[in-house]
Order: C-alpha cells, then sequence, then structure tokens
C-alpha cells in the first residue's frame, strides 16, 4: 500500500528525519504522559536537530490520538506516546473503529513508575490492609478516581480490587486532573495515581501516601511501603510508557528510533529529571522485537482481569 517514495524518504539511509516530527500525546495536558512526552520530545528534536512538536489529542482512554496516529503515513514523522491504556486494555473499548495490535507499530519501551495509593489529607484511612477490610465491611462504598476506563490509574485500582477481592467502586474521569481536584477536595477517597503527578501533592500536605504499587520501594517515598508489604501480598503493578508509530512504518526507521530513544531516555540530559519525577527509564537493550513482545505479555495479563471483572466502556 506505500509508495516505494515513501519508503525511500523514510529510510535512515536518506537522511531520517530530514524535516519535524509529530508526537501525539493522547491524553490532557498536565498528566505524567504529558509531562514525559514534551520533555522526550525536547531531547530527541535535540538529538536530531529537528522540531519535534508535541500535540495533545485526548479521549476515550487515549484511543482518539491513537487512532489519528493509525491512519497517519507510515513514514516515521507522525509517533504515538503510548500508554498501558491504549497498547495492552483496549478491550475495555469494544467499539473501537481501528485495532491497536494491528493499526500501530510499538517502537520502544520508554519507561516505567510505579502508582501510588493516595488519600485526602483529612481521610481516616492509614493502610492498604484497612482499605480491603474496610471495603469488605461497607461494600462499593469506597470509591477511587482514576484518569479513565483502561489507563493506568484505573487498571492498578482493577488488579488491586481482582487480587484482595475487595469491593470499590470505580470513578472515572476525563484525565487524572479533575480526578486529583475531586480527590484533594474530599469528593473521593482514594487514586491509585501516577507517581509523578501525586508526589507534588503528597509534599505540599494535600495528599497522604498509604502505599506505592511496585514491586519494591520508590526512592522519592522511601518511608511509604509497598501495597505488598502493607496488606496484600503479590500485588505489583507499574504504568509504562511507548513512543509507537502506525503499522506498516518501515522497519529501518523503528530501529532507529528504538535505539535514539533510549540513548535520549539514560542520557545525562534527561535522567536527572526523570529521578526527580519518579520514573525509571527502562534499561535492558529492549530491541522492537522485545518491545512488542512486552506489551503481548501486558494484554494477556489484564485481559483476565478485565474478563474476570467484566470491564466495559460505552
Amino acid at each position: 500500500m506505500l509508495a516505494s517514495t515513501s519508503i525511500w524518504a523514510a529510510s535512515p539511509d536518506n537522511g531520517y528525519p530530514s524535516r519535524p516530527i509529530t508526537l501525539i500525546v493522547p491524553l490532557a495536558p498536565g498528566g505524567t504522559a504529558d509531562v514525559i512526552g514534551r520533555l522526550l520530545a525536547q531531547k530527541l528534536g535535540d538529538k536530531y536537530g529537528q522540531t519535534v512538536v508535541v500535540e495533545n489529542r485526548p479521549g476515550v482512554g487515549g484511543n482518539i490520538g491513537a487512532e489519528a496516529v493509525s491512519r497517519a503515513k507510515p513514514d516515521g514523522y507522525t509517533l504515538l506516546f503510548g500508554t498501558i491504556g491504549i497498547h495492552s486494555t483496549f478491550q475495555i473499548y469494544p467499539k473501537l473503529t481501528y485495532s491497536p495490535p494491528k493499526d500501530l507499530k510499538p517502537i520502544v519501551i520508554l519507561a516505567e513508575t510505579p502508582n501510588v495509593l493516595v488519600v485526602p489529607y483529612g481521610e481516616k484511612l492509614a493502610s492498604t490492609r484497612e482499605v480491603i477490610e474496610k471495603s469488605k465491611a461497607d461494600p462499593d462504598q469506597l470509591f477511587f478516581g482514576s484518569a479513565g476506563f483502561g489507563s493506568s490509574t484505573h487498571m492498578a485500582g482493577e488488579l488491586f480490587k481482582y487480587q484482595a477481592k475487595a469491593p470499590l467502586s470505580h470513578v472515572p474521569y476525563k484525565g487524572s486532573g479533575p480526578a486529583l481536584t475531586d480527590l484533594v477536595g474530599g469528593r473521593l477517597q482514594m487514586m491509585f495515581e501516577n507517581l509523578p503527578t501525586a508526589l507534588p501533592l503528597i509534599k505540599s500536605g494535600q495528599l497522604r501516601a498509604l502505599a506505592v504499587t511496585g514491586a519494591e520501594r520508590t526512592p522519592s517515598l522511601p518511608d511509604v511501603p509497598t501495597i505488598a508489604e502493607d496488606g496484600l501480598e503479590g500485588y505489583a503493578f507499574t504504568a509504562w510508557f511507548t513512543v509507537a508509530a502506525p503499522a506498516g512504518t518501515p522497519d529501518d526507521v523503528a530501529k532507529k528510533l528504538n535505539a535514539d530513544i533510549r540513548e535520549v531516555m539514560q542520557s545525562a540530559a534527561l535522567a536527572p529529571r526523570m529521578a526527580e519525577l519518579g520514573v525509571t527509564p527502562v534499561p535492558e537493550n529492549r530491541d522492537v522485537a522485545a518491545t512488542k513482545a512486552f506489551i503481548d505479555g501486558e494484554t494477556k495479563k489484564f485481559s483476565t482481569v478485565i474478563k474476570e471483572a467484566g470491564l466495559k466502556a460505552d
């Protein structure tokens, strides 16, 4: 379907990139994905000597922006900042008019970050164990907010519910921003929020961190236990982020982007900022094929959670 001239124009051997690149962030400005996406765009643009333009296209759990990328010319000049909600929990949306596994080409796993179970400063809940016990004593009377159906903030909570058999109620928002506003205001009892966006509110005293979702404690909150330590043995969840392109993007372009983006994410220019945000660039030498294999594994894991919980968004 691609003309040979398109492939030639995109080939690294012929000067790719030779013009600006658009990076679509399919979520609202100000969230973790947007922050990381803009940092990446700046440093990748510096490396290439080309502008990398960030364009926010939120909606339907990120799938509006992702679909736009899937329909773009597969020449390496339109890229997607991908999330778990797009790549691995898209089954929640049965009416999508595109197929993420078929229509997108994952290029690289950028980074990962734990989420953190947070409550308003005045909330009496003090531990993971108390959350589980209270939810079972008063089923569906504890509410957790999220950035939307299928988002990492949603799926961290659903995995928690599934493993703890804790009857929590989910309240989806159009992005973490409005959900956090309601949480700080006491209109929600908790969130499983991405660490980078929760951290400033924790440090300012507006939210309390009960536990982090990763397998290990995070240096950003060294005194905060993991959920597994704090009452739910075996629980572990991290949010992860990708760069993807339309299916059909030439393999040599994908390979170049994979190597260059990994180099940028681990560079001295960006690593300190990532550490400050509580984000860990994925250190493995994960090529394009390994990236796809990782995503396939995550998709299988969350398919079970989605099926068992009967999750579906209209």
